[in-house]
């Protein structure tokens, strides 16, 4: 690639609206991801960040101080990362919008999604906080400020973007200023440049697909002619479904190949590329459940910093991250279907979280095989256990199998909790053991309860009931 290609900027997505990393854990992964060719971070603080004044109620109970943030740009610093803060304005704003203090500049009453961006409340709460939208355009504020000035949807997005960014500019003159994308992907060039925007912002242009963009096939044409510069968004986990524990790594891969070429076919068409930003999303909203952890993503990361700063995926890329990493193995890139072996004896920031979201998927795959077996739904049924008709030969043999995934997922969540506390926080330990482990324990002990139940009853006669028809 030319100079200005080789000189792009690498960040490393840090998504903060879910499973925040305790600021010594940094001390570890900055280096790492350093060493792998990242030049920066783009850090999506939300709820995390230590806002003050009227937007106190903003920050989570675990927020970080404003001395943790000190110390996080000075660890940045120390590794040679910049950082680029990523604030929403008003998509992705359910942080805020969850709060009855900012109910009233809702877009849609009902949902926290987005705000409204003809409230006159909206712009100076932004103000205080400071790229995506969601609903714009549907509140009857906005409906009649759009008919009343002959207003598309569009018109109402790029008003609202050349507002924040006008105040932006005006206030700190030093800062660029980048935004998502996919809100202009449709706008005509002509609308694009009438807008303004174009001298305020640059585009980061996002595609997770492994293989086959979903972009408009004159996107970077109109895009180099409105902007001076330009950014891309892969990513490298929190892509491919919110419910996700594994990243599926050569998905990924394919993810960042797909970008090198697509920018081999493109890049003469920009005036400046500034660069790529492996995404890593935490939650799919602020709502949803925790999907990867960043522990667990971080060999996928570090083998996607490799494709981007190498241009390619090779045996011998495979096997640098793989040995750098401490793996005895390389990394397995294709971790489903389950269950699979584990690589237990490697060193890396946080890998003994890898170790045990590895084993409890392995344990879950069991659960659900034999949950799927011939014996359970032969002999063990709904049907057959509200009749009381089972037969205790095989009800024994599906209950060993499942006191056993017991035992292991039992001891596995004694090891999980102070490994996970290293890294997060305690209300994080919690959410992921609530939400992944502890449902599965009550639902094994509860298949065990009725198994012990029915081996008492004895292989009885069948409890007939009476059926209306």
């Amino acid at each position: 690639m030319d100079d200005t290609v080789e000189g792009a900027h690498r960040l490393v997505h840090l998504d903060l609206k879910g499973a925040p990393p305790r600021i010594s854990y940094y001390e570890q992964l900055f280096p790492l991801v350093s060493s792998f060719g990242a030049t920066g971070l783009l850090v999506e603080y939300e709820d995390m960040f230590p806002y003050h004044g009227k937007v106190a109620h903003l920050r989570a109970p675990h927020a970080y101080s404003p001395e943790d943030i000190e110390k996080l740009h000075i660890l940045a610093a120390k590794n040679n990362l910049i950082i680029i803060p990523l604030v929403q304005t008003f998509g992705h704003f359910e942080f805020i919008l969850k709060h009855d203090e900012n109910r009233a500049v809702r877009e849609i009453e009902r949902y926290p999604n987005a705000l409204c961006p003809t409230h006159p409340d909206a712009f100076p709460l932004v103000a205080k906080i400071l790229s995506q939208v969601w609903h714009i355009g549907k509140c009857p504020r906005c409906q009649d400020e759009m008919d009343a000035k002959k207003m598309s949807t569009n018109d109402l997005f790029l008003a609202w973007v050349f507002k924040v960014a006008w105040w932006i500019k005006k206030e700190y003159p030093h800062l660029t200023i980048v935004m998502w994308d996919d809100m202009m992907r449709n706008i005509s060039l002509e609308r694009l440049k009438s807008s303004g925007i174009g001298e305020l912002v640059e585009p980061m242009v996002w595609q997770y697909q492994a293989k086959k963009f979903d972009l408009p096939p004159d996107i970077f044409i109109r895009y180099s002619a409105v902007f001076n510069g330009i950014w891309l968004a892969s990513a490298f986990k929190g892509a491919t479904g919110s419910t996700q524990f594994l990243p599926p790594i050569q998905h990924h891969i394919n993810n960042h190949l797909t970008w090198i070429a697509v920018l081999a076919e493109y890049k003469h068409q920009f005036k400046i590329y500034r660069g790529i930003a492996l995404t890593g999303w935490q939650r799919y909203d602020h709502y949803a459940v925790l999907c990867e952890l960043l522990p667990v993503a971080l060999p996928c990361l570090c083998l996607c910093l490799r494709v981007i700063t190498h241009e390619s995926f090779t045996e011998a890329d495979h096997d640098y991250v793989s040995q750098k990493m401490s793996f005895p193995h390389r990394i397995n890139v294709v971790p489903f279907p389950r269950p699979q072996v584990i690589e237990q004896c490697i060193s890396y920031p946080g890998h003994k979280i890898y170790v045990g979201v590895q084993m409890w998927s392995n344990f879950v795959c069991k659960y659900q095989a034999i949950s799927n077996s011939e014996g359970m739904l032969g002999w063990f049924s709904d049907y057959l256990r509200s009749r009381n008709f089972t037969n205790p030969v095989q009800v024994e043999n599906i209950m060993n199998p499942i006191i056993e995934v017991l035992e292991n997922l039992t001891e596995l969540r004694t090891h999980l909790i102070p490994w996970m506390l290293e890294v997060f926080y305690e209300d994080t330990v919690e959410e992921w053991v609530g939400s992944f482990i502890d449902p599965l324990v009550e639902k094994l002990k509860s298949v065990i309860e009725e198994c012990r139940k029915q081996i008492l009853i004895g292989g009885r006669v069948r409890d007939y009931k009476k059926i209306e028809y």
